[in-house]
């Protein structure tokens, strides 16, 4: 397992980063994503808990579910299923407020699950998930300074 890790400062209100980014439909903004799809609201939140989104891209389709949805400081997922086959240990972002606005940490450890040379292929998506990461963050940054 590898464990991906993407810090961001966004100058905006908590509040206003951590609705932005735990609402899996901006994502449809970010370059290279092509849709998402809430497939199944959250429990007291329609992105919260509970919930399960379908997130397409060019080179990866995944489908996450909500684990834990602590308003405005962290959200957590686990894959459920994805395309092409990773195990997954746990996804988080977090949430603090600092001087400029909203530390924002994002971190995600998985593996590609594959039969032979899963290190390598592991290796290899660490930039592709850490530039997704970044893009979805830097998207967020853009619209939240427009707000």
């Amino acid at each position: 397992m590898r464990t991906v890790d993407v810090e961001r400062t966004i100058p905006a209100p908590l509040p206003d980063v951590f609705e932005w980014l735990t609402d899996a439909s901006n994502f449809q903004r970010v370059p290279l994503v092509r849709r998402v799809t809430l497939v199944r609201p959250g429990d007291t939140n329609s992105h919260g808990a509970g919930a399960v989104r379908l997130i397409v891209t060019p080179l990866l389709r995944l489908t996450e579910e909500i684990i834990e949805y602590d308003r405005p400081h962290l959200m957590r997922y686990r894959l459920l299923k994805s395309v092409p086959p990773l195990r997954h240990q746990e996804g988080s972002i977090r949430f603090e407020p600092v001087p400029a606005g909203t530390r924002v940490t994002w971190s995600s450890t998985f593996e590609i699950d594959a039969p032979a040379l899963a290190p390598l292929w592991t290796r290899l998506a660490l930039p592709m998930v850490r530039g997704g990461f970044v893009m979805v963050l830097r998207t967020a940054e853009r619209e939240l300074r427009g707000a």
